[in-house]
C-alpha cells in the first residue's frame, strides 16, 4: 500500500460544524487523483480499488480517532469518516493500492494517528532515513529525546508514531506540553526543533494539531489548500481582515502534479510552498510562518 496523502481541515465554527460533505467530496476528487474520491460531476472510481485511512478531531481535552486499515468496499465512506469528529482541526491521512493477482499479500499500512493527551499528529513518509543517517540511528536519537512519560505513552506503531512524539518531546523540553493551548509561534518552534534532530530531510510532511491550531512541516511532493469561502452577509465577511473571508480551509499534501488542478465551485485553491507554518481555526485562511 503506498500514495498516502495527507489532509487538514480547520474551520472557523466553534460549534464544530466545518464543511458541507458535498464541498469536500468537490475538491478531493479534483485534488486526489486515485485516491476513490466520488463528486457528482467527477469520472468512475476503480471498483477494484483497495484503500486504508485513519482520521481524527480533538474536542475538548480528547482526541477522538477512527482507522481502517484495509477498505475494498467503495461504499465505505472516508468523508463521512472525516466530518464526524466535531472538531475545529481534523486530520486524516489516506493511501490506495490497485487491486489485482498478489494484492492479498499488500502490507497493512501503519497509517494510525498518533495521540497523546489533546495532540494529534500524522507523517506522509513511513520510514526513517536520511542520505548520511541509517533509520536506526535516527529511531535512536529521537527515542532518546523522549521523556519516560512519553516514551511509556508509545504504542510501537512504526515511525510515523515516533515522529509526532519527537514533536511533543521538543514541546515538553521549553515547557509548553502541560499548557492547555500552545500558541503558534511556539508550534513553529518545536516543529523547527524537530526538523534539525532529524537532520533536515530532503523530504518529511508532517501535520500536528491540538483541537484550534495545525501545525506543518512540508518539504517534498505538494500541499495544497483550497479555502472555502464564508457565505455572504455572515459574521466573517463582516469581520477585518482579508482572512475573515474564508470560513474553512482543507490542507492537502500528495505527490500530484505541480499544475493546480481545476478548482471545483465554492472553492478557492492555492499551492503553497515548502516550510514550517500554522493555520488557526480563529483564522482559516491565515497562513503564519517565521520569517
Amino acid at each position: 500500500m503506498d500514495n498516502v496523502a495527507l489532509f487538514a481541515l480547520v474551520h472557523g465554527n466553534p460549534d464544530g460544524r466545518g464543511v458541507p460533505a458535498s464541498w469536500l467530496a468537490g475538491v478531493l476528487s479534483r485534488c486526489c487523483e486515485g485516491h476513490g474520491f466520488i463528486a457528482d460531476d467527477g469520472p468512475p472510481v476503480d471498483p477494484a480499488l483497495v484503500r486504508a485511512w485513519s482520521v481524527g478531531g480533538v474536542q475538548g481535552s480528547e482526541t477522538l480517532v477512527q482507522s481502517r486499515p484495509v477498505v475494498r468496499e467503495l461504499r465505505a465512506d472516508f468523508i463521512a469518516d472525516f466530518l464526524r469528529a466535531p472538531s475545529q482541526t481534523t486530520l486524516a491521512a489516506h493511501a490506495f493500492a490497485a487491486s489485482g493477482p498478489g494484492s492479498e499479500d499488500i502490507p497493512v499500512p501503519r497509517l494510525g494517528l498518533a495521540r497523546f493527551q489533546r495532540w494529534l499528529g500524522v507523517r506522509a513518509e513511513g520510514a526513517l532515513a536520511v542520505a548520511d543517517d541509517p533509520g536506526d540511528a535516527l529511531r535512536d536519537r529521537l527515542k532518546a529525546s523522549l521523556p519516560d512519560f512519553l516514551q511509556r505513552a508509545l504504542t510501537h506503531s512504526g515511525d510515523r508514531e515516533l515522529v509526532v512524539f519527537g514533536f511533543l518531546a521538543a514541546l515538553h523540553a521549553t515547557g509548553d506540553l502541560n499548557k492547555p493551548y500552545v500558541a503558534p509561534p511556539q508550534i513553529r518552534r518545536a516543529l523547527a526543533t524537530l526538523d534539525d534532530m532529524l537532520g533536515r530531510p530532503a523530504r518529511l510532511n508532517l501535520f500536528v494539531c491540538d483541537g484550534r491550531t495545525v501545525g506543518v512541516i512540508h518539504r517534498g511532493g505538494r500541499l495544497l489548500v483550497a479555502d472555502a469561502p464564508a457565505p455572504a452577509g455572515s459574521r466573517r465577511t463582516l469581520a477585518h481582515g482579508p482572512e475573515s473571508r474564508v470560513q474553512a480551509s482543507l490542507l492537502i499534501h500528495d505527490d500530484g502534479p505541480a499544475d493546480l488542478p481545476p478548482a471545483p465551485e465554492g472553492a478557492e485553491l492555492r499551492r503553497l510552498p515548502e516550510g514550517i507554518f500554522t493555520l488557526h481555526a480563529r483564522q482559516p485562511g491565515q497562513v503564519e510562518r517565521d520569517e
